[in-house]
Formats: structure tokens, sequence, C-alpha cells
């Protein structure tokens, strides 16, 4: 067995495991048949798209598209985002979220984790969101292709100024990978700083899932180091 082969069987089980310890998700699929609303407190979630397309496999569809809702407000995606060479694999994601009860949102945080890429691949999170309430526009992204590439950001965040009540999000998750290459992203999570007024307070603790991935990251960095032997 190859060690590309490897990778991926070891990502997608790590993945699978991790989402196992999910108490409170669904999936994309079903959040776009509902068509209702998430509601977590004074956080609403809804109108969830999915546009996927890649050269290398079959998409990932959104049923295999795990999304788990954390508090004051936050989201995760989880998925085997993932590409042999050479080849590439493209999810878009939309949503949009409204604060209700005279919350706010006052910042934005963006962060991807289970990445594993070796050769030439790469891993990519970029997102645009769209003020509703202040016609503005921000945007956020993450990166990663391996120790000898550019300065790898695995986290971005935002202000939000002046605070919103509504922001209409598309996320874009992109792995490529040249000849010899191979690159994956199994987790991609938003977190928002919400508050009243003008005032703010800290995302929540990020909740199990964070945590369950921390491994998949740390075997991704030994998996790499056999695939560039």
């Amino acid at each position: 067995m190859s060690y590309v082969k490897l990778a991926l069987g070891v990502v997608g089980a790590l993945g699978m495991a991790a989402l196992s310890q999910q108490a409170q998700a669904t999936t994309l699929a079903d959040l776009m048949a509902a068509g209702t609303p998430v509601v977590r407190g004074n956080v609403v979630y809804s109108n969830f798209t999915d546009n996927a397309g890649g050269s290398s496999g079959a998409a990932l569809p959104g049923s295999a598209i795990t999304v788990n809702f954390s508090d004051p407000a936050g989201v995760s995606f989880s998925g085997n985002w993932n590409t042999l060479a050479p080849g590439a694999n493209h999810t878009a994601i939309g949503y949009t979220i409204t604060t209700t009860n005279g919350v706010t949102l006052t910042g934005g945080q963006l962060f991807m984790a289970g990445q594993v890429v070796s050769g030439s691949g790469a891993a990519f999170v970029g997102e645009t969101l769209t003020d509703v309430t202040n016609s503005k526009n921000y945007s956020m992204q993450v990166y990663y292709d391996g120790p000898n590439g550019q300065a790898d950001n695995l986290r971005d965040s935002i202000t939000i100024d002046p605070a919103s009540t509504q922001l209409n999000i598309i996320k874009s998750i992109d792995v490529a990978a040249g000849a010899n290459g191979f690159a994956a992203i199994n987790f991609v999570e938003n977190t928002f700083t919400t508050g009243t007024g003008g005032g703010g307070a800290q995302p929540g603790v990020p909740e199990p899932m964070t945590l369950a991935l921390l491994p998949l990251a740390l075997a991704g960095l030994g998996l790499r180091k056999k695939l560039k032997r």
C-alpha cells in the first residue's frame, strides 16, 4: 500500500471518529432539504447552500459534510476534502447568520484543521462576509501548503465595525495537488464575537469537535514526513 493511500485511509478514519463525537450535528444536505432556520439562543442560521466540483474524483456531496453549531455563535463544517496528484476539489458553502433581541455581531474568526499536505499539494479556505445591515463586505482566508511553501496561516479574524445583525457568508474550500502531491482538509470552523450595543464578548470555547481533530493534524505531520521520503 502506498503512503498516499495510507494517508487517505488515516485521514478518513480519524475524520469519521471525530464526527461521531458531535452531539448536535446534522448534514449540509439535510439543512438544505429542510430549509428551516437553526436557532441557537439569540443567533439564527439559515439559507444553507452547497456548490461542489473538482477534477480529482467525485466532488464531496452535501450528505458527506457534517454541520455542527456552537454557542454563543459558531458553526463548523466537517468532511473529507482531498485530492491526489494531479487534481483539485472545490466546495462553496453559503449561509446566513442573523442575531435577535438586541444582540450584535462584532467580529469573526475562520479556522481550519485536519490538513494533510505533501509534495506540491495545498489546502485553502477563503470566505466573503457581506454585512447586510451596513452594506459592507469583509473577507478572511486560511491556507496550508507544507513547510517549504508560503507562511502557513490556519486562523484569520476580522472586526465587524460597525456591529451587524446579519451576515451573508460564502465559503470556498479548496484542495489541489500537482505531480506527486496530496492535499486534504477535514474541518472548517467559523466563530463570531457577539455583543450588545458597542460591546462584545469573546467567542465561545470550541466544542469537543475542535479538540477531537487535534490528533488528526498531528497524524498529518507524521504522514507528510513519510510521503517526502
